[in-house]
């Protein structure tokens, strides 16, 4: 059984004379946790932008579970969840609300269940501008699970959330 989950090979992104990625292999496996780390324009961030099916690769090939994210959007959108440096939901949006559209996006009931767990049952019916930042980060990580996606994409400022109990104990 091939348990590799991200095939990168050779992955090359330009923006016009300027290299952002030259070149990169690297697989992960299923059950791994995997980092890219590297200074502003490393590429880090057209690599990922490249995964989610947001970018084109201009040389190389990537696959999520044999799924060309370039090409095969449809069968991707329900592969992977994706954590966003910001959300870019309305400010007037509750949490009930968010939930409901991103599962009705995957067809799946609403998760209101990830909200308890994730420290935000007293928020559910609170607007998104009313919430610190870390519950904002902590709805964005329900948000992107809630589908049960086999791939989690998320950024590194994520990650004193996720050492938070009620969160860790759910993810690991």
């Amino acid at each position: 059984m091939n348990d590799t989950v991200i095939r990168v090979i050779d992955f090359r992104k330009v923006y016009g004379d300027f290299v952002a990625v030259d070149g990169i292999s690297f697989e992960v496996h299923r059950g791994e946790i995997f980092g890219l780390l590297g200074p502003n324009g490393a590429g880090k961030t057209s690599t990922l932008e490249s995964l989610e099916g947001l970018r084109v690769p201009d040389g190389g090939s990537l696959r999520i579970m044999d799924v060309d994210p370039a090409y095969q959007s449809r069968k991707l959108h329900n592969l992977i969840g994706v954590q966003l440096q910001t959300s870019g939901l309305p400010d007037s949006i509750t949490l009930d609300e968010a939930m409901k559209f991103f599962c009705s996006y995957h067809a799946v009931l609403p998760r209101y269940d990830l909200l308890d767990r994730f420290g935000l049952k007293e928020k559910r019916r609170e607007q998104y501008y009313l919430l610190s930042a870390g519950q904002q980060r902590r709805l964005g990580l329900a948000l992107a699970v809630a589908h049960k996606p086999p791939v989690v994409f998320f950024w590194m400022n994520l990650l004193p959330v996720l050492m938070l109990p009620h969160v860790s104990n759910y993810i690991i």
